[in-house]
C-alpha cells in the first residue's frame, strides 16, 4: 500500500450469495468459472487438468509481452474461503473499475480424483516439477498428464508468465485470521527470502485495512510447500463458516494484490 491511496473493501453480502450458490450448484467447480467469466475473466486449462481464469490487466504495461500476472490461488474448488475470496476480489476489481497493471489470474487447482485421476498435490508437484528441490522432484518424475484434460502444457503455471501467487485456505484459526509464514519449511533456500518480503507486504496491508491477523509460523502441506518453490507466496488462513472473516480476509488480499501490482 502507498500512502494516499484508496483502501478497498470486500462486499460480505456478495460472498453470502456466492456461498449460497455454491451450495445450490452441485458442480462447483463449474459455478465458480461461469461466476468469474460472467465478471470479465477469460480460461484456460492446462495439461494437468487445473483451470486458469485470467481478469486481463487494463494498463498498457499490461500488454507488454514481458509483462507477467499475478495469481490469486484457490487450492481447490470445495475450500469455501479461498474460492470465495477469488470471485469477491475480481467482482470488487470490476465494480470499482479498478486498473491493474498486471493481468490477474485465480487458479483453480484439479482437486476431483476418481480411480484413475489425480489428487492435488501430485497435480502440483508435476506442474512445478522443474522448480523442486531435488530431494522431492523424484516422487513426481513418473506422473503423466491426465488422460481427460483437454488443456495445453503451454497454459501450466510458470515463472515466464506468472510474478507473485496469494492463496487463501480455510483453516482452524483462534483469532479468525492469520497470516501464514513459509519461510521457516525452506530454511537455506535464499529464492524464499522473496516469500519473505510477499508476506511482510501482506501483513502490512492488514494492519493499513485496520484488521486484525495474527502471524502464524507452521510448516505448510506439502502442496503449498511445492507451490513456493517455484512463485513467491503468502499465504492467508481464514477461519471456516465465518463470512464476515471471509470478507476481511479478502479485503487484506484485495489490498495486498494491489500493492503487489504496483511493485
Amino acid at each position: 500500500m502507498y500512502k494516499g491511496d484508496t483502501l478497498y473493501k470486500c462486499s460480505e453480502e456478495r460472498i453470502k450469495e456466492t456461498l449460497s450458490g455454491l451450495k445450490k450448484h452441485k458442480d462447483s467447480r463449474k459455478y465458480i468459472i461461469s461466476r468469474l467469466e460472467a465478471l470479465g475473466g477469460k480460461s484456460e486449462t492446462d495439461d494437468l487438468g487445473n483451470v486458469y481464469v485470467t481478469l486481463p490487466g487494463s494498463s498498457p504495461d499490461s500488454k507488454k509481452p514481458d509483462s507477467k500476472k499475478i495469481v490469486l490461488s484457490c487450492p481447490d474448488s470445495s475450500d469455501s474461503a479461498g474460492v470465495c475470496s477469488a470471485v469477491e476480489i475480481i467482482g470488487t476489481l470490476t465494480a470499482e473499475e479498478i486498473q491493474l497493471t498486471h493481468a490477474l489470474t485465480v487458479l483453480l487447482w484439479n482437486d476431483e480424483p476418481s480411480e484413475d485421476e489425480w489428487e492435488l498435490v501430485p497435480a502440483m508437484g508435476t506442474l512445478c516439477l522443474e522448480y523442486l528441490p531435488e530431494e522431492i522432484r523424484s516422487d513426481y518424475k513418473d506422473i503423466k498428464p491426465k488422460k481427460s484434460a483437454k488443456g495445453s502444457k503451454q497454459n501450466r503455471l510458470n515463472t515466464r508468465d506468472f510474478r507473485f501467487m496469494f492463496e487463501m485456505h480455510t483453516a482452524a484459526v483462534p483469532d479468525g485470521i492469520a497470516v501464514a509464514d513459509i519461510v521457516t519449511a525452506s530454511v537455506g533456500r535464499p529464492k524464499f527470502r522473496f516469500n519473505e518480503k510477499l508476506t511482510k507486504l501482506t501483513e502490512d496491508s492488514a494492519a493499513l485495512c485496520g484488521i486484525n491477523t495474527e502471524k502464524l509460523h507452521y510448516s505448510p502441506d506439502r502442496d503449498t510447500w511445492i507451490a513456493a518453490n517455484m512463485l513467491p507466496t503468502a499465504v492467508i488462513l481464514v477461519s471456516s463458516d465465518d463470512t464476515r472473516k471471509y470478507a476481511d480476509a479478502a479485503t487484506v488480499l484485495l489490498n495486498a494484490v494491489l500493492q503487489a501490482d504496483k511493485s
